[in-house]
């Protein structure tokens, strides 16, 4: 209608870099509302420290981040329609999800959480008393796959399923892949996601067809626990740590992709097997 007033949305989530699955939703999800005629003002849970220097003092450095989030979101809830919260479990719920939804009750906004990861069940059983007070004041919940749709209702919650987004321009098939078999793995260097098991399979590829490459795209504490162990499997000259990409890069990285390893013992619906599909990639996943 001419002349109506357009619908604010208050979008709170981390943002890249790094390119993670949450922080690659929130971005699109800001572009496709603002596509749509949507205002959108996103409230960023992993800003830049200011001063920079801030970072390398941990005993403040939380301080110098949740302080000027606090506020941002304070002054966002006031000037939008909707707060649309991206959620996830452990601390990141009680330092950013929980206090963008009580800003948003205090400021009297209705409130969308969108929770998301695979760590949900270990997360409300142990913490359903602080975890429920705040959901119950959640205009609704939104969660990308029927698993955690069926998980949230366990616990008496009604949660709507919203799929995760793919960036089809980006991720698309190719027609053009090298002749030689690469396997790549797009999950950050932590326990959760079992990086050696992927490094052993492929070591049991590498006997049988040493022409083989890994590229191992994230960062993460375990990288010298896993060139250690490459070494120790004999494939480290076969096997690239490529570190964090970008989601170009990492675009340009399943393009020229045979298979993709997910190996990992806690998931939901990872973006980056959704990119793997979408880019034409056969998935080995756990």
């Amino acid at each position: 209608m001419s002349g109506a007033r357009s619908v604010t949305v208050g979008l709170v989530g981390p943002l890249p870099p790094p390119s993670g699955g949450m922080a690659t939703q929130t971005r699109q999800l800001a572009r496709l509302l603002s596509d749509s005629g949507i205002a959108v003002e996103v409230v960023q849970t992993n800003a830049a420290y200011q001063p920079a220097w801030i970072a390398r003092i941990r005993a403040v450095r939380a301080a110098f981040r949740l302080v000027p989030y606090a506020i941002h979101l304070w002054r966002c809830a006031r000037r939008v329609d909707l707060m649309h919260v991206m959620a996830n479990s452990g601390l990141a719920w009680h330092l950013f999800a929980a206090p963008a939804v009580w800003i948003a009750v205090l400021r009297d906004t209705p409130v969308i959480v969108n929770y998301r990861g695979g760590g949900a069940e270990t997360f409300l059983e142990r913490r359903l008393a602080w975890v429920r007070p705040t959901l119950r004041r959640a205009f609704s919940l939104v969660v990308p796959s029927a698993f955690l749709e069926r998980l949230f209702a366990r616990f008496g919650f009604v949660a709507e399923v919203v799929p995760n987004i793919v960036d089809v321009e980006r991720f698309r098939p190719t027609s053009e892949r090298a002749a030689r078999r690469h396997i790549v793995v797009t999950r950050n260097l932590e326990d959760i996601y079992d990086i050696a098991t992927a490094l052993r399979a492929f070591a049991e590829i590498h006997r049988k067809h040493s022409d083989a490459t890994m590229t191992i795209a994230g960062s993460g504490p375990r990288l010298k626990d896993l060139q250690k162990l490459s070494e120790m499997l004999g494939i480290s000259a076969d096997v690239r740590f490529a570190g964090r990409l970008d989601n170009d890069d990492i675009a340009s990285l399943y393009r020229d992709a045979d298979l993709m390893l997910n190996p990992s013992t806690v998931d939901n619906m990872p973006v980056s097997l959704l990119e793997a599909m979408a880019s034409g990639v056969p998935i080995v996943s756990t």
